[in-house]
């Protein structure tokens, strides 16, 4: 289990792809330090295994299953991603309780600079409309953040400049498709 905290944004340093198997090296300076072979870590908010590291590298697996709803798939040598560990009891909760099962992947529309804030408008395939409150939680690309408006075909997110920073979406453009995972409540209901 997760927060959606970003604790630190790796690098795809390695990866090699077939058709049922993505195996990645990402480098790290922060995450690394605290972690063992078998720990749960976020990686674009998907839960996956490390199955070892080496000097500054992460290494992860990642099999069709988990590939199929997830933009891991599409990750490329030099790309960035963000990275958490798995929450350790007596820690603080920040966000709201991401499980690191992500539902889909959805394409980024455009990123808007307001003049406090950054707005991302995100496609919302009506399939998904049920899983999507205003005012309500929803981890994108590993990240919870609060949803803002829902219009007929998108929903929008704001990111405060320290989250924009911090993590992969200073580097997102328009056509990106980013990791969705509903809010666990809502998908209960739907």
């Amino acid at each position: 289990m997760f927060t959606g905290i970003v604790k630190e944004i790796g690098k795809v340093s390695q990866i090699s792809i077939t058709t049922s198997l993505v195996k990645l090296g990402i480098s790290s300076n922060v995450i690394l330090k605290d972690a063992k072979p078998s720990d749960s870590i976020a990686v674009n908010g998907v839960c996956l295994t490390l199955v070892g590291k080496k000097n500054n590298l992460l290494f992860f697996e990642a099999i069709s299953s988990t590939l199929k709803n997830t933009n891991i798939k599409r990750l490329k040598k030099g790309e960035f991603v963000n990275l958490e560990p798995a929450l350790s009891l007596g820690e603080k909760i920040g966000g709201h309780f991401v499980l690191g099962h992500v539902d889909t992947e959805l394409k980024l529309r455009r990123v808007i600079k307001r003049p406090d804030y950054f707005e991302l408008e995100i496609e919302l395939p009506p399939s998904f409309r049920k899983f999507i409150v205003a005012n309500g939680s929803v981890a994108i690309e590993g990240v919870s953040l609060t949803v803002k408006k829902i219009l007929p075909r998108i929903f929008t997110v704001n990111i405060i400049p320290f989250t924009f920073e911090h993590t992969t979406f200073k580097y997102k453009r328009s056509g990106d498709f980013l990791n969705i995972e509903f809010d666990y409540l809502l998908k209960q209901k739907g």
